[in-house]
């Protein structure tokens, strides 16, 4: 009986050992789980810190990235790539591809067109002083045209060919050299076929060439290129012209308020130093005629004043 009694009792004691043995271990799963759960929070907290700063940062250096483009696109807004730079690759990829990165807005093109009525982008009709090749452009179908290069090597381009590789990502300011109807006409219609009325200027010294554009597209802004004072008073009434571009030697601040005052802009040809820019700058001409964009770009971020 009594034996019963005392098995009965240690028993008792095994159970009440292993409920205490699984109390303390369930204890110690509840502790190692509660603190893996708080270390996983934890680093979910730092981790949605750490990304947090992470966007944060991103956030700021896209603003800064944005403020300097902007910075930038407002500076080559003032500035004309003549020919695109000077030297051997004037007027060729290679020295707008230069232009363009250093941040000019607007790109110059010289035209002719050929036999076949086709826009090229050359500095005069004789193509031997660009190819070599004694000859006229405005007499050579494209065909032969195309199998030319210049004296650096370089194909000689269409006007399409600059839209085609630049875009909408400049402004392309296209000289007419010539009073013959047809390159006025020429350019019209490639204009026209790639519908960028918005993102071509006609210029000139010729204003029959550039009244012949005003004819056919009305909306297109044009550019009288002035040689001395006596043009560009007569500049001044020229309804076709938008824009008056004097050379750098009458670029003055009467000419400036006299274009203005006729509800031109005011633009000049062609600015190289340092101190032609400035003077540029500071007298607040709109745009002007360069071979060194890139210091032109530079000049326009140091002194322009915010507009």
């Amino acid at each position: 009986m009594n034996g019963n009694r005392k098995k009965r009792r240690n028993r008792k004691r095994i159970i009440i050992i292993l409920l205490m043995l699984l109390l303390c271990v369930l204890a110690v799963f509840y502790i190692i789980s509660s603190a893996h759960s708080r270390a996983e929070a934890r680093q979910k907290e730092a981790a949605a810190a750490e990304e947090a700063d992470k966007a944060a940062a991103e956030a700021a250096e896209e603003t800064a990235e944005q403020e300097e483009k902007a910075a930038q696109n407002a500076a080559g807004s003032h500035v004309i790539a003549h020919r695109g730079s000077a030297g051997d690759d004037e007027l060729s990829f290679a020295a707008y591809d230069k232009a363009v990165e250093a941040g000019a807005k607007y790109i110059e093109a010289d035209m002719v067109v050929s036999a076949d009525g086709t826009v090229y982008v050359a500095h005069e009709d004789e193509s031997k002083p660009m190819t070599g090749y004694d000859g006229y452009f405005s007499g050579m179908s494209d065909s032969q045209i195309d199998s030319l290069t210049t004296r650096s090597g370089n194909k000689v381009l269409k006007l399409t060919d600059l839209f085609d590789k630049y875009g909408d990502s400049v402004t392309y300011i296209v000289d007419i050299k010539y009073n013959a109807p047809r390159n006025a006409e020429a350019l019209v219609k490639t204009v026209k076929e790639y519908g960028n009325e918005e993102n071509v200027v006609a210029a000139s010294f010729l204003p029959k060439a550039l009244n012949a554009v005003e004819e056919e597209l009305p909306d297109m802004t044009k550019i009288y290129l002035c040689s001395d004072q006596g043009t560009f008073n007569a500049g001044l009434g020229y309804s076709f012209a938008d824009i008056i571009c004097v050379p750098s030697d009458i670029m003055n601040a009467d000419n400036l308020k006299a274009a203005n005052d006729s509800g031109k802009k005011f633009s000049a040809w062609t600015l190289n130093t340092e101190e032609e820019i400035k003077n540029a700058i500071d007298l607040g001409v709109d745009m002007y005629f360069t071979d060194d964009s890139a210091l032109a770009v530079r000049l326009e971020e140091e002194n322009r004043k915010a507009e």
